[in-house]
């Protein structure tokens, strides 16, 4: 679990945000919350943040040990790049891309979005003119 940020410390911001890019560094104005902790944020590029979450932020004293870290487990859940392509698939999760019997489906962040929301979303943009 990750530790409660004090204000006025040194954090980085580990994913990109609107306005900000990801490694920018910047000072804790103050958290919120008491169950449902988020922080407010003073970046070094001028931009004030809130509502960010704990698990993007990380201080600036452990950035590097973050990226290396990071870095490890993306090489552990690449399947098939370490060993040459011949990691077993069961095919019983159909890659998101491919459709599977989804019908349409896509994966967004590991979320199904099924073919029916998405026409409807669809419909609903050419009505408002979108």
């Amino acid at each position: 679990m990750l530790g409660l940020l004090d204000r006025r410390e040194r954090v980085v911001l580990a994913e990109d945000l609107a306005g900000v890019a990801e490694g920018t560094s910047g000072e804790v104005m103050l958290h919120t919350g008491m169950r449902w902790v988020r922080y407010w944020v003073r970046f070094d590029n001028g931009v004030e943040r809130g509502s960010i979450h704990r698990e993007k932020l990380v201080r600036e004293a452990d950035w590097e040990d973050f990226l290396v870290e990071r870095a490890a487990a993306e090489i552990v859940t690449q399947p098939g790049e370490l060993d040459g392509g011949l990691s077993s698939d069961s095919g019983d999760n159909p890659a998101p891309d491919s459709g599977g019997d989804a019908g349409g489906d896509i994966v967004v962040n590991g979320a199904t979005v099924p073919a029916h929301l998405l026409s409807r979303s669809s419909s609903a943009r050419e009505r408002l003119g979108g």
